[in-house]
């Protein structure tokens, strides 16, 4: 099943967009006006706005820690702690986010002298946030303070417990905070209905982030010195960001745009080795994306997260290439794992109508339920639950598309659930075996109720038509300065029309082949690839429009300009005065 998108334009131009060109052009940035243009329909509305983005810095780009609530708490509490000597434990999440939060606390600490003591979630035994075992453990053990890493927020229970075992907690989290204050010393949350922090969108990492700048002035303000560089910090900032889907604006964009540059740059001998495993040549988002947090998230999938922080606060270039190999195996077994999943899910699915997808099978590994839903949502382009049953229960995992607030939608569902968590675009959950049919039913009742069928529509978003003869190096390498890209600043997509397909052939895995182009227009030849297409009904003299993004790429050590084919369509000239809605006009193409 191949679901067609419908594409749309992005954005108006907008007259106002030129003073953004202006204040480009002004600033030696080319070319102004449609680099003005990409800014404008990502909601960059002014020239200093425009020239803020396009050369995010550190100085100037982060607000205050001082605005996320009970920081100068958090910061006192930690300060006293390593002026007394107490012991201080981090409690970390198993996932990449969790994991780069939990690795910045423990070098942090490290660096001021500490001794942290070092828990991160169980997957299997223990599930998503606190365990109440575990932080019994971390109590017997000599832990006054406890700091969470993207989780906590919803834990009143065990935040309870650990209060009555003499631990002051300090949360650091992003998901959604109930109403009533979570019974801690400190919540640092941006979601916190109380929480003046502008933006929203830090990831567990940024918040974590955050309290290190916060901790980092309260010991300067009380003298102590040296105090740890935190920029170096930033590699592990950017894989958690990164990794946790959150939108690269604001605070984010600057945090990941420094944080590429450190991680290309990192003397952490354990991102050394994963590099060199993920043969990643250059940081990048997607190199992130799909090449490092997999490896991190794969000891947590298989076996036992600890091991990715292990990897990144290591020292030692031999137990960084060793736990780094271990990963490397556990992501191996994921893929295998996943594929099987994904096969068995899909015959469940395709003959199954309606507007949201509930799958549950015995055998099924919940350390990989949530990919397999990420799949599911992307095939389909519906709401996707997936469920591993064991026994009596079953451990799910959801994953949403545009238009449909996933933990709103399984909220309503909340009285068949055991657990539940999460936020708009991802949820996780347990229920008993028995609950599986009840649940499907009222999941498709509240997506059919709640949702109308146009948003969850797939849609294209298209920035502005271009000749191929302005695809050139330079137009690619100007591009650059618009990434890192990712949710809230998508990479440019242009259109061009009419263009003949001069050859076209296939490459890579027969199971999923690509397929190699070459594009003509007027009189300019541009090679192109499009990913994952090797299978589609393209022949040399077609006739199409094309939606694509350039890009520079390496081959062989040469750099060479080749353009990303995202979607074509049979070369069909639009009427003009296309019908415009929400801000974006629709191409009449069928």
């Amino acid at each position: 099943m191949v679901v067609a998108r419908r594409w749309v334009w992005r954005g108006e131009a907008d007259e106002a967009a030129r003073t953004v060109a202006e204040a480009l052009a002004g600033a030696g940035i080319r070319p102004g006006a449609l680099l003005a243009r990409l800014l404008w329909n990502r909601g960059v509305r002014d020239g200093e706005a425009a020239l803020a983005f396009l050369r995010p810095t550190l100085a100037h780009g982060l607000r205050s820690p001082l605005l996320l609530r009970d920081m100068d708490t958090a910061a006192r509490r930690l300060a006293d702690a390593l002026a007394a000597g107490e012991r201080i434990a981090v409690y970390g999440d198993y996932d990449v986010d969790g994991i780069t939060g939990a690795a910045q606390l423990v070098i942090f600490l490290r660096e001021l002298g500490a001794d942290p003591l070092l828990h991160v979630s169980n997957r299997f035994r223990e599930g998503y946030g606190l365990h109440g075992g575990a932080i019994r453990a971390l109590a017997e053990a000599g832990a006054r303070v406890l700091v969470t890493a993207d989780c906590g927020t919803a834990n009143v229970a065990e935040l309870a417990l650990a209060a009555s075992l003499g631990m002051d907690v300090i949360v650091c989290d992003h998901h959604h905070a109930p109403v009533t204050r979570p019974p801690a010393m400190a919540v640092l949350n941006p979601l916190r209905a109380d929480c003046e922090f502008p933006f929203k969108g830090l990831s567990g990492a940024g918040v974590v982030f955050y309290l290190l700048m916060g901790l980092r002035m309260e010991l300067r303000a009380r003298g102590h010195a040296p105090l740890p560089d935190l920029r170096p910090y930033l590699d592990l900032v950017a894989l958690g960001t990164v990794a946790d889907v959150v939108p690269l604006r604001e605070e984010n964009r600057v945090l990941v745009a420094h944080g590429l540059r450190a991680l290309d740059g990192t003397a952490r001998p354990g991102l050394q080795a994963l590099k060199e495993a993920a043969v990643v040549e250059r940081a990048s988002v997607r190199a992130i994306g799909f090449r490092l947090a997999p490896r991190l998230n794969a000891g947590g999938r298989l076996a036992e997260a600890q091991r990715a922080v292990d990897v990144l606060v290591t020292s030692d270039p031999g137990v960084a290439r060793a736990l780094a190999a271990e990963l490397e195996c556990c992501n191996a077994e994921r893929r295998a794992i996943e594929e099987t999943m994904v096969a068995e899910a899909v015959g469940l699915v395709a003959d199954r109508p309606g507007r949201a997808i509930v799958v549950a099978s015995d055998g099924w590994h919940q350390g990989v339920v949530g990919i397999v839903a990420a799949r599911l949502a992307e095939r389909f382009h519906r709401p996707a639950l997936v469920i591993a049953l064991d026994g009596p229960v079953g451990r799910g995992s959801g994953r949403s598309v545009r238009g449909v607030d996933l933990h709103g939608a399984v909220s309503e569902c909340r009285a068949l659930l055991e657990t539940f968590g999460g936020h708009r675009q991802a949820v996780g959950f347990s229920l008993r075996r028995e609950s599986v049919a009840a649940l499907t039913a009222a999941f498709e009742e509240v997506v059919a109720r709640t949702v109308a069928p146009a948003d969850t529509e797939p849609l294209l978003a298209l920035d502005a038509e271009l000749m191929l003869a302005a695809v050139t190096p330079a137009l690619a390498e100007a591009l650059v300065a618009l990434e890192p890209h990712g949710p809230g600043n998508p990479e440019p997509v242009f259109l061009a029309r009419d263009v003949r397909v001069a050859s076209a052939r296939t490459v890579g895995d027969p199971s999923r082949p690509h397929l190699r182009l070459r594009l003509s227009q007027e009189g300019r030849t541009v090679p192109a690839i499009a990913f994952g297409r090797g299978n589609a009904a393209i022949a040399v003299d077609d006739r199409l429009d094309v939606a694509f993004t350039p890009r520079m790429s390496r081959w062989q050590g040469v750099d060479r300009l080749e353009i990303e084919v995202l979607d074509v369509r049979q070369a069909e000239r639009v009427p003009d005065g296309a019908q415009v809605a929400e801000n974006t006009r629709e191409l009449q193409i069928p």
